[in-house]
């Protein structure tokens, strides 16, 4: 199965629009090649896939010998690495089997190879939740009135990958952001999150895709391409960022990984003809509830928004279920078929998410994966509003708060992994871009990350669980890792 990758790194000049909304801030663009800007774009969304390196085609680098190279990119673009999904069988729907014996095998088939995938080495996971914790409150802190989706799986990944094209300090800052000790243990543990929260059975999907887009003319390490590629399921390109042709191909591989659910975003992506990389990541996610909502329940009611109330579709239900609650909280959580859960936590009255994302507690709560200390099953009268929430985050600003910072400065910042050519090199842009959508069927999600990274006291027995004003979101993966969390203060801004 060909890989889908996701994530969109885009290593240009800072002057270069990644996305619509960044085209009218050009600056004036640093005519000297020695110093070259660094932009990692990266594409929120889930990784998953191997790299296969193709021999290198005669001719002039760049150039294919046919025209066109077996993966068929245009001509004048050279895939130096194809990406390939781990093998995983289709999920197979009892309904289409007439009975148990023809149906059991057909499934366990399914199930061995999922658990497969999922049986990753002990602690696999360590670091991540200090990850997490430390940039949640970081990347969704708004001025309360707009939409925040931030994937930190997605920065992780793209994290990661960038870890391997520095060294010194500026790796140094990466590793101790993503709580790793070295890079061989990032590079192993990074991969086995890659594999383990893989899903594309065709119910479900979970992936996470990475590729390289090289400048043609710049000379690059061929053992760093390698590592990135063998152990980040990474596609590796070249060409020219200056091509038209070029920025196209990155367009396209981008919108195909998030099933053009981020295009208005992909749409405004060009590299810079001075780029020296584009590093692009992706999350594609999606899944069915295991529970749907019934749509003839299903009826408008006023959302008590920051700016005032509005009237928005919400989804209504009574289930005996979870229900959890905090301090100043109250959550439950919404269970997806083979591809994790949904968490939904209720701010109380006269707190907003953002003052949840400030307490320990929350983070704490954000983090677990397991049973929550207070909890209790009991009958949850829900209506939840349906909704569809995206935004873009300036990640540069939240990076150096918490401590990388080599990388955005060309003084300090040491890509010598990556080329010779390193004088002048850094990261001019760290963008994220992310929409989560929601419906009586299940939710869907994407993320593109450009980086060019109710209250105390036990519940009654029935529970009402209203999300009509501000709340928060929490998407985990079937491993319990945190995919997407999200504030919304709107559901169909």
């Amino acid at each position: 199965m060909k890989n889908k990758e996701m994530l969109i790194d885009a290593i240009g000049d800072a002057d270069d629009a990644l996305i619509p909304a960044l085209t009218e801030k050009k600056k004036k663009k640093n005519k000297s090649i020695a110093k070259r800007i660094v932009a990692v774009a990266a594409c929120a969304a889930l990784l998953i896939g191997g790299g296969v390196l193709l021999p290198r085609l005669g001719g002039k680098p760049g150039v294919t010998q046919n025209g066109n190279d077996p993966t068929g990119v245009p001509q004048g673009i050279l895939p130096i690495a194809a990406a390939v999904y781990p093998e995983l069988p289709q999920y197979p729907e009892e309904r289409n089997y007439s009975d148990w014996e023809d149906y059991e095998p057909v499934y366990n088939k399914w199930r061995d190879a999922t658990q497969r995938l999922r049986n990753q080495p002990k602690g696999y996971q360590n670091g991540f939740d200090a990850f997490f914790t430390a940039t949640a409150e970081t990347f969704l802190r708004g001025e309360g009135t707009e939409n925040r989706v931030y994937s930190p799986l997605s920065l992780y990944m793209a994290l990661a990958l960038s870890a391997e094209v520095t060294d010194g300090n500026s790796r140094r800052q990466i590793l101790d952001l993503l709580s790793q000790e070295d890079i061989e243990t990032l590079r192993a543990r990074a991969r086995s999150v890659w594999l383990a929260n893989y899903m594309d059975d065709g119910m479900a999907k979970c992936v996470l895709a990475t590729s390289l887009w090289l400048n043609d003319s710049v000379g690059y390490n061929k053992k760093t391409v390698e590592t990135a590629a063998e152990n980040y399921y990474s596609s590796v390109f070249s060409g020219d960022p200056a091509s038209s042709e070029y920025s196209e191909t990155l367009r396209s591989w981008l919108n195909e990984q998030t099933d053009g659910l981020l295009e208005d975003y992909v749409s405004g992506i060009k590299m810079d003809p001075l780029s020296v990389l584009t590093l692009a990541s992706t999350v594609n996610y999606s899944g069915r509830w295991r529970e749907k909502f019934d749509q003839t329940a299903t009826e408008e009611a006023a959302f008590h928004a920051p700016g005032g109330d509005v009237r928005r579709d919400f989804m209504k239900a009574e289930r005996l279920m979870g229900y959890d609650w905090g301090d100043h909280f109250a959550a439950i959580e919404l269970t997806l078929e083979n591809n994790g859960r949904m968490r939904l936590i209720l701010p109380d009255e006269g707190y907003s998410p953002a003052d949840l994302l400030k307490e320990d507690q929350v983070l704490d709560y954000l983090t677990q994966s397991g049973s929550w200390k207070n909890n209790k099953y009991t009958l949850v009268r829900m209506s939840v509003p349906k909704f569809d929430v995206s935004s873009q985050t300036d990640l540069r600003d939240g990076l150096q708060s918490l401590g990388v910072t080599d990388i955005f400065d060309p003084e300090k910042s040491d890509f010598s992994p990556l080329t010779d050519d390193t004088d002048g090199i850094f990261l001019g842009k760290a963008e994220q871009d992310a929409r989560v959508l929601i419906d009586e069927d299940g939710c869907k999600a994407a993320a593109m990350t450009v980086m060019m990274y109710c209250g105390a006291g036990m519940p009654e027995d029935e529970v009402d669980f209203i999300l009509d004003r501000p709340f928060l979101f929490e998407i985990m993966s079937e491993t319990g890792l945190p995919l997407f969390v999200g504030v919304v203060n709107d559901p169909a801004a």
